[in-house]
């Protein structure tokens, strides 16, 4: 069988990491990458330093796990806004340079805008990140073109589901 890397992106609080624990429990032989866990540094600046030990974190946990015998899918929610796409984008290159084999999916979650925020609240975050990660996050996955599912009148279990519908035909 083929790995699965499969990368739910979002705006702040549209619920990756909810989805993403959910899937981790439905989906057999898989592991999940924590991005927080990544870049879990006090105090946390995006430094051409700080990049270059985030970006080898995850691509040391991506690869360890893609070469498991035990694990075909490796689950990693993110966002891709500020310096985290080009993060990202260099984690794929760098696996693809080392012919690590793998079939990328990548997905966009997305709710309305009342309740992104009141999503964003649940989390216990201050007014100021929510309202921060409304004005920078929520429209900023608008012109990608990867396949979106519409969270907002949907469990994360449902999510999942979909998820794993899209991914494992």
């Amino acid at each position: 069988m083929r790995k699965r890397l499969i990368t739910i992106v979002g705006a702040n609080g549209v619920g990756k990491t909810t989805t993403s624990d959910v899937l981790l429990q439905l989906c057999t032989h898989s592991a999940y990458v924590d991005a927080d866990w990544c870049r879990a540094i006090n105090p946390f600046q995006f430094t051409e330093t700080t990049k270059k030990t985030v970006t080898d974190n995850i691509f040391c946990l991506f690869r360890n796990y893609l070469l498991c015998d035990d694990i075909e899918t490796v689950i990693f929610p993110y966002g891709f806004h500020g310096e985290r796409k080009e993060i990202y984008d260099e984690v794929i290159r760098r696996l693809r340079e080392e012919d690590i084999s793998f079939d990328e999916h990548i997905v966009i979650l997305k709710c309305e805008y009342e309740e992104n925020k009141r999503r964003s609240i649940k989390d216990n975050r201050d007014s100021e990140r929510v309202e921060r990660g409304m004005r920078n996050t929520f429209y900023f996955y608008d012109d990608f073109e990867y396949p979106e599912i519409d969270t907002t009148f949907l469990s994360p279990e449902q999510v999942a589901k979909k998820i794993l519908e899209m991914f494992y035909q």
